[in-house]
């Protein structure tokens, strides 16, 4: 495995991109194809809690530092064989929801049963045909801005990013994505972690000032679409597109529509707490990209300074794990290709709002994430 790039190299690099003219980045040759590999083992359920009961107020187990991921064996790297790409059939009308359940500081709580959730779909209450609460393995793609705009500031997330690796587990997916004007494939999704670092040590100095981050996030919704179990992109930007074709309305839609949550990691943020000010375009990338973090399920970070960083990537990872997996065939059996407003309560055995307590038995204020709704198939 590859080691992370000393901090001081890389400021050296800085220096000689002052000097220098840029130098135009070199393109991978082969662009290999996303998919998910094999069906996972779904392990047993966690033991860190007591379960609840339908009758019962539940109760938030004590928070306890994760366990650090087993150093994954050397092996030659593990490709998906795009043989065994997972289709969605079109015949069948269920409807998957991920749901995260996290307390204030943004930690999930796994501790929940069947009967406290609650799923209406434009309004009407769902009967549910899934529900799975068990950890799973995960299928992430890394997507990086590498543009020349404020990219000094980039290099301290990707420093970072390499820790990212730190809180997956071997039998997890990952592949890694960059993009400027263009979108270009490192690596394709791998279990071996030297790989991994191999695509990541490619970031070097960028060639472009423009960032075509609209575009990027469609192509990588569209390249994982069809990968089965918890999956999510998680993107080191800006919030700054400059040069997509598809406009952000068009990347709200194709938010709503994915099943593929999106983690946003700003950068810009760097850069607006080391100068006086809030600057219009760095409060309008904020915006957007809570928006798009929100309509795909996910959630934005806007880390101000280094040490920020770390723990944002490790409370990712956590919250993927823990997702509960719901689903439900529409009491609405009409295939218009309309959208569908989703909404996802909890409560307790008497369909009251569920009350979660610590070991103190004080309340808990809790946030419940999903998808915010779907588009029914066409006929």
């Amino acid at each position: 495995m590859r080691s992370q790039p000393p901090v001081r190299a890389l400021w050296a690099l800085v220096g000689a991109a002052l000097i220098l003219p840029a130098l135009p980045l070199k393109l991978p040759a082969v662009l290999a194809t996303a998919a998910q590999g094999q069906e996972p083992q779904q392990p047993a359920p966690s033991q860190n809690g007591p379960a609840s009961q339908p009758s019962e107020t539940v109760l938030l187990p004590k928070k306890s530092q994760p366990a650090p991921a087993a150093a994954p064996e050397e092996k030659k790297p593990e490709k998906i064989n795009p043989k065994e790409i997972y289709t969605v059939s079109t015949t069948t009308n269920l409807v998957d929801v991920d749901v995260l359940v996290t307390d204030k500081d943004g930690d999930p709580i796994s501790t929940l049963s069947r009967t406290n959730f609650r799923v209406y779909d434009d309004g009407v209450e769902q009967s549910l045909s899934n529900f799975a609460t068990a950890e799973a393995p995960l299928t992430t793609c890394l997507l990086v801005e590498f543009a020349s705009r404020y990219w000094q500031f980039l290099y301290l997330a990707l420093e970072d990013a390499y820790q990212f690796l730190g809180f997956m587990k071997p039998q997890d997916w990952v592949a890694v994505v960059e993009f400027d004007f263009k979108t270009h494939i490192l690596t394709d999704f791998t279990h071996d972690r030297g790989t991994v670092n191999a695509a990541l040590n490619e970031l070097r100095i960028p060639g472009f000032a423009e960032s075509n981050l609209y575009d990027a996030l469609a192509f990588t919704i569209d390249r994982m679409k069809d990968v089965q179990g918890r999956k999510a992109i998680v993107v080191v930007c800006t919030g700054i597109d400059t040069f997509s074709k598809i406009t952000y309305g068009d990347m709200l839609k194709i938010a709503k529509a994915s099943e593929t949550p999106i983690y946003p990691i700003s950068t810009l943020e760097f850069v607006d707490v080391r100068r006086p000010g809030t600057s219009f375009t760095g409060e309008q990338a904020r915006i957007q990209l809570s928006y798009i973090a929100q309509y795909s399920g996910g959630q934005a970070y806007f880390p101000r300074f280094e040490g920020e960083i770390r723990p944002d990537y490790q409370q990712i990872a956590g919250q993927l794990r823990t997702e509960y997996s719901l689903g439900f065939i529409p009491t609405n059996p009409e295939r218009d290709g309309k959208y569908h407003k989703l909404k996802v309560d909890l409560v307790d055995a008497d369909g009251s709002p569920l009350r979660i307590v610590n070991q103190k038995g004080k309340a808990v204020k809790y946030r419940v994430v999903s998808r915010e709704g779907y588009y029914a198939p066409k006929s």
